[in-house]
């Protein structure tokens, strides 16, 4: 049977072979771009998972910075009253005596430089991570919107798809509905 001799009558309408194919290759796109919005869906849940994952951990990393804040602005007073006493020492100490405690104060200063760079380290990674979760959180929200555009229109053609099922159930001499 060639495709051109199939004809379809529905109604007072007759619908040719060529029609007929139109229609399934129609219904065929449709299907696929349904398939390809639900890849696209899957692959959105896979980014929001890393967002939140990448939210959990810059709430961690600031959680941490602000331990080590604390912790640092305490060694700090610490390292302050030592260096208070330090100085009281000294001008109450002679000479041979001040050679020993400059050295221990050397050595405090450069742990306290030590730290404050960690210190900066650590504000740095967080300015950076809290700049990462911005611009995942706003290509998440580009996507979000696009997604809703892509379900209006899915929307649209899943009505127009029922309406032509409708209209060829309803046009079926076998009964149909």
């Amino acid at each position: 049977m060639d495709l051109n001799e199939l004809e379809l009558s529905v109604g007072d309408v007759k619908l040719r072979g060529v029609v007929i194919m139109i229609v399934l290759g129609f219904a065929s796109t449709i299907a696929t771009f349904i398939y390809q919005a639900s890849t696209f869906m899957s692959d959105l849940d896979a980014q929001t998972e890393a967002v939140a994952a990448a939210q959990t951990e810059a709430t961690a990393l600031a959680q941490r910075f602000d331990d080590l804040r604390e912790n640092n602005a305490l060694r700090l007073q610490d390292m302050e009253k030592k260096l208070a006493t330090m100085e009281q020492s000294m001008s109450a100490a002679d000479v041979a005596n001040l050679q020993g405690k400059l050295a221990t104060l050397g050595g405090t200063l450069a742990q306290i430089m030590d730290k404050q760079s960690q210190l900066n380290e650590l504000m740095n990674r967080q300015a950076e991570t809290e700049k990462l979760a911005s611009e995942t959180q706003l290509r998440v929200e580009g996507k979000l919107k696009e997604l809703q555009a892509i379900e209006a229109e899915l929307s649209k053609y899943q009505r127009e798809v029922e309406d032509i099922w409708r209209a060829v159930d309803s046009l079926n001499p076998l009964g149909g509905e």
